[in-house]
């Protein structure tokens, strides 16, 4: 077990790992795995089967190169179907390409061509040409490449792509606080459905967790204050909750931090108790700044929330009327 948050600062600042035994898995549940290592000027391979190394590891060869190449085949005796999921890995790829701006990601199924002589990954070369192997061999494979300069800036236009927003600009902040790097993109569409995607240290965090806890009072908080101020939420009317400041919003909180930790072993919600602070620190000082410098945009947001806290509050009244007739009619009997 080697996970890449162990020994300091040499391997990488923030991982999703929290153990290091996700390759050890990977290869327990395979028949057959190979690891190809570019480093330090050479290369260095090793192969398994059904988890055991079937020799040491060896120098193959020189590199000029630095990167690893991991092939692995699933273990039929243990998966009733071994059926990879095309749309969902491409999903996944895309979501990682936003939340690490700069990254290319190219993914190639080349299931079809299973035959064919070896190359590429399976020779254990880095080479970007090797992408272009399947169409020099006038091959047609599914492929898909992804590259975003604008990080979630860029995942929450892409979301809303079918959507109509009802402000321009789309909110973004990327800051660290406290040794927590937090990046919170934003847009509001003409919708009632929220639809907010929580990621912790480039995990998909299904249930949300503290960063959401710190989302969410931040954005209730910054909508009051700026109602208030831009005098849109009149003395009369009582404040935004949170199910308000939510209708219709689509948002990406993403959080990097050291020490992670979660709640449960999915990593379906984060438990880190700083991410709160870090995140409605850093997100409700940006949205506050963005309110003020963009009023064309901030009266908008306020309006679309006024009109749900309008809505939540006609829904109460009718259903408080339906509840007293009902009441009154047991009555006579």
């Amino acid at each position: 077990h080697a996970g890449g948050k162990f020994g300091g600062d040499g391997y990488a600042k923030a991982t999703g790992g929290l153990h290091g035994v996700g390759a050890s898995v990977v290869n327990a549940l395979s028949t057959f795995a190979r690891v190809v290592v570019h480093r330090d000027g050479g290369m260095h391979m090793q192969e398994y089967a059904i988890g055991k190394p079937k020799a040491k590891v060896k120098k193959v060869g020189s590199s000029d190169q630095h990167g690893t190449i991991v092939s692995f085949e699933a273990d039929g005796s243990i998966f009733p179907e071994i059926k990879y999921d095309w749309a969902k890995i491409v999903s996944h790829l895309r979501q990682q390409a936003y939340l690490i701006k700069g990254l290319r990601i190219v993914v190639i199924d080349a299931r079809e061509y299973k035959g064919l002589p070896a190359r590429g990954a399976q020779a254990g070369s880095l080479d970007d040409e090797e992408i272009f192997y399947f169409t020099e061999l006038g091959l047609e494979v599914p492929s898909e490449t992804f590259y975003f300069d604008g990080g979630l800036r860029s995942l929450v236009a892409h979301y809303n792509r079918h959507q109509k927003p009802i402000h321009k600009n789309i909110f973004h902040v990327d800051k660290e606080q406290d040794g927590v790097a937090v990046e919170v993109a934003l847009q509001y569409v003409d919708d009632i459905t929220p639809r907010i995607l929580p990621f912790a240290n480039n995990t998909y965090n299904a249930e949300g967790g503290t960063h959401i806890t710190g989302f969410k009072t931040a954005l209730t908080r910054g909508l009051n204050s700026y109602g208030r101020k831009a005098n849109i939420l009149k003395e009369s009317e009582e404040n935004f909750i949170g199910d308000d400041a939510l209708e219709g919003l689509t948002a990406v909180v993403s959080v990097k931090l050291k020490e992670i930790q979660f709640e449960g072993q999915t990593k379906g919600k984060l438990g880190s108790v700083e991410a709160r602070g870090a995140v409605e620190t850093v997100f409700g000082d940006a949205l506050s700044e963005f309110l003020e410098e963009n009023p064309e945009d901030g009266r908008a947001i306020v309006n679309k929330v006024l009109l749900a806290l309008k809505a939540r509050k006609a829904a109460k009244a009718a259903k408080d009327s339906v509840l007293r007739k009902g009441a009154l009619e047991g009555m006579t009997l």
